[in-house]
């Protein structure tokens, strides 16, 4: 196996006398006492991320808010809020869970493209920070909570503008061909027609161009035209949100920008508009490499043409690899040394052909029914898009904290698949 692990994990994941830690802890003894599929933490991962994110962009006006829908553990939240960053939330749900954890509504950003009147009366009502705008009726929405609490209520553009990005077609977010965003020429009128609304004050603009981006030029061609828009229709914007979507590795082979040249880039095209304020809304960068997916080996199935190695996860557990393709590099928990390698599929139970965490995958020759596999990179849209698809309860997720191990959240019992229905 010739993966270069340290790209994709790092000093809190890592191989020790044959056997793979998170921290201090054995992933074998982790799975022995919760069992598999089991999402596990390394609690000192997440911190080092979160302060490499805020070292990069020192020297700006900045607030940093965690885009929950990439993990929305409570636990998980509650370590972003310790470490004084704000939320980016995209449903009623998600600014619930930010309500429940206290974050100060001055750091909370409601997105997204589809806001109900309840959510955004909810997001009124609870004097949060900022929402950003996707189309001209969500402004007279808005501005209607905003007069029945009689408060001023903080908006930013999401401007749409048709940028393309080397990203999977799914998650590229500022083309003209999806739903989200403004168009120029629409933002233009909303901004003449809107600039001295009583209630709802526009202050700037929101940009997403897209997911698990790895170089600096789509976020400066972006600038760049935001600088255009702003001179052509006389706007000085005190904020400029430009989302999230940096990329991290998840292979060996993935070459990402370092954290540090996004942040020198970023910070000198906000100086050129002359915005006062950026808001950020790293999710994945944050957490995607904090954790990985634990599951056993169930069968080894040799063919002639093609090995198969069934595990106990499948795409119900982690569907990145069935929805987009994506590869996340997968080792086993012990190292085995002077066998062969060979190249096998590792799929899961489901009742899916596409049911699949990894293809062509090196796995050691001698690999066995009972064997732990080590999934990488699942710390981001891997629980929180879990299912239970094939009626199979969701797993556990589990926080490692040195020698210490905490669950965070319960492994769903077969009660639980029907509670609710009638």
């Amino acid at each position: 196996m010739e993966e270069n692990i340290e790209v994709i994990f790092n000093d809190f994941f890592k191989y020790k006398s044959g056997k793979f830690y998170a921290e201090e802890k054995s992933v074998e003894d982790i799975a022995k006492r919760y069992g598999t599929p089991c999402y596990l933490y390394s609690y000192h991962s997440l911190l080092s991320r979160i302060k490499k994110f805020k070292e990069a962009f020192n020297g700006v006006n900045t607030l940093i808010c965690y885009s929950v829908k990439a993990n929305s553990n409570i636990s998980i939240l509650k370590i972003i809020k310790e470490q004084g960053m704000g939320v980016d939330v995209v449903s009623g749900g998600e600014l619930r869970r930010a309500l429940l954890l206290n974050f100060p509504p001055n750091k909370i950003v409601f997105a997204g493209v589809g806001k109900k009147d309840e959510e955004i009366e909810l997001g009124v009502k609870n004097h949060i920070y900022c929402f950003n705008i996707e189309n001209e009726d969500e402004i007279d929405i808005i501005e209607k909570y905003a007069r029945m609490y009689r408060r001023k209520v903080i908006c930013n553009l999401r401007l749409n503008l048709d940028i393309d990005v080397d990203t999977h077609h799914y998650i590229k977010t500022s083309k003209k061909e999806t739903k989200f965003g403004l168009d120029i020429h629409s933002a233009g009128n909303i901004l003449r027609k809107h600039r001295n609304n009583k209630y709802v004050e526009i202050k700037g603009f929101h940009l997403h161009l897209g997911s698990q981006l790895k170089d600096t030029p789509p976020y400066t061609r972006a600038l760049d035209n935001v600088k255009i828009f702003c001179k052509e229709n006389n706007f000085s914007p005190e904020i400029i949100d430009l989302g999230g979507g940096f990329g991290i590795p998840y292979s060996s082979e993935d070459r990402v920008k370092d954290i540090e040249d996004f942040g020198v880039a970023i910070k000198e095209k906000i100086k050129e508009i002359g915005g006062k304020f950026l808001i950020l809304e790293p999710g994945r960068y944050i957490v995607g490499n904090t954790s990985v997916l634990l599951c056993r080996v169930l069968y080894v199935k040799r063919r002639q043409d093609k090995n198969f190695v069934i595990t106990d996860a499948g795409m119900n557990d982690l569907v990145r690899p069935a929805f987009y393709g994506s590869y996340h590099t997968i080792i086993p928990a012990k190292k085995s040394r002077g066998v062969k390698y060979i190249k096998a599929d590792i799929v899961g139970p489901i009742c899916e052909t596409g049911d699949y965490l990894g293809k062509d995958i090196e796995v050691p020759d001698n690999i066995k029914r009972g064997d732990i596999l080590i999934v990488g990179s699942a710390g981001a849209y891997c629980f929180s898009m879990a299912s239970n698809y094939n009626s199979r309860p969701r797993p556990c997720e589990i926080m490692v904290r040195g020698t210490r191990d905490f669950v965070i959240r319960k492994r769903e019992a077969y009660k639980d698949l029907w509670k609710g229905e009638l």
